[in-house]
C-alpha cells in the first residue's frame, strides 16, 4: 500500500484533485515503491487513502494509463508497467548481457538442466545426429528486478561434456564456453517471430494470457562455424525494442 494518507491532497491547492493523485502516484512507481509489474491498490482503496471520488481515481488511472505508466489487466487489477528496453540484434552479446550494458541490474534465475538428445530439426540446426546427447538450459532473465526474457539453450554435449555440473553457478554461459571449453562465439544468427504467451509465460514473465512475445531464435556459431548453442527467448513485445544498426 501506498503510505500517503488523504491529507496529501491539499484542498487548497489550485490543482485539481485527480492530478494530484496522479503526482502522487507517478512520484511513488518512479522513486521504487512500486516496481514493474507490482499491483497498485483498487479504486476502492484508493478512494479510502485519498477521500477522494471514484471519478477523481479513474481520471488519475486513466492518463496514468495513457503515459504507459500502468497497465490494466482483465480480472486482475491495474499493474506498473514494465519499462521498455533496447537490445540490438547486431550484437553477439546475449539479451542479459544487452540490459547490462545499458545499466540494468541484471539477475539470472536458474529453471533447469536437463539431459536430453536431439530430435530431426535440432540435430540439423546443431550439425549433429538425430538422437545424438545435448544438455538443456532453462534461465529466467531479470532486469530491474522485473522479468524479461525467457531462455531455452540447447547445447552439444559432445562438445561441452559436463557443462550440466558446470553451468549451474555461471555468471555468463559465453564466459564458461571460451575458458572452460576453448569455444568462443564468434557468430551469431537470429530468427524472429511473435506468438501469444501460454500458462507458462503469463507465470513466469507476470504477462497476460495472449499477449504478444517475441520468439527469437539464436543460433550461436564459432569461428569456424561449428554450432555451439540454440537457444529460444521469449519476452513480452511491450518490454523491448529490437535495435538494428547498421
Amino acid at each position: 500500500m501506498l503510505s500517503q494518507t488523504s491529507d496529501n491532497l491539499a484542498r487548497q491547492d489550485a490543482s485539481p484533485l485527480y492530478l494530484q493523485l496522479k503526482n502522487s502516484l507517478t512520484e511513488a512507481i518512479q522513486s521504487g515503491r512500486y516496481a514493474p509489474g507490482d499491483p497498485v491498490p483498487t479504486e476502492t482503496q484508493l478512494c479510502a487513502q485519498y477521500g477522494v471520488s471514484r471519478i477523481t481515481v479513474r481520471r488519475a488511472i486513466s492518463e496514468l494509463q495513457d503515459e504507459g505508466l500502468l497497465e490494466k489487466r482483465h480480472g486482475k487489477g491495474t499493474f506498473v508497467s514494465f519499462r521498455r528496453m533496447e537490445t540490438s540484434l547486431v550484437d553477439l552479446a546475449g539479451f542479459s548481457d544487452s540490459y547490462s550494458l545499458m545499466g540494468y541490474k541484471v539477475s539470472k534465475v536458474l529453471l533447469g538442466i536437463e539431459p536430453g538428445s536431439a530430435d530431426g530439426a535440432l540435430a540439423q540446426k546443431l550439425g549433429l545426429s538425430k538422437g545424438a546427447p545435448i544438455v538443456t538450459v532453462r534461465r529466467l532473465i531479470m532486469a530491474a528486478e522485473a522479468p524479461m526474457t525467457l531462455e531455452t539453450s540447447d547445447f552439444p554435449l559432445a562438445l561441452f561434456p559436463g557443462l550440466a555440473d558446470e553451468i549451474a553457478g555461471a555468471d555468463s554461459i559465453y564466459r564458461l564456453l571460451k575458458t572452460r571449453y576453448g569455444r568462443e562465439v564468434r557468430h551469431a544468427r537470429r530468427v524472429i517471430n511473435v506468438r501469444l504467451a501460454g500458462a507458462e509465460e503469463r507465470e513466469r514473465l507476470h504477462c497476460r494470457a495472449g499477449e504478444p512475445l517475441f520468439e527469437v531464435e539464436k543460433m550461436a556459431f564459432d569461428a569456424a562455424g561449428t554450432p555451439l548453442q540454440r537457444s529460444l527467448l521469449l519476452t513480452p513485445s511491450n518490454r523491448v525494442n529490437l535495435v538494428i544498426q547498421v
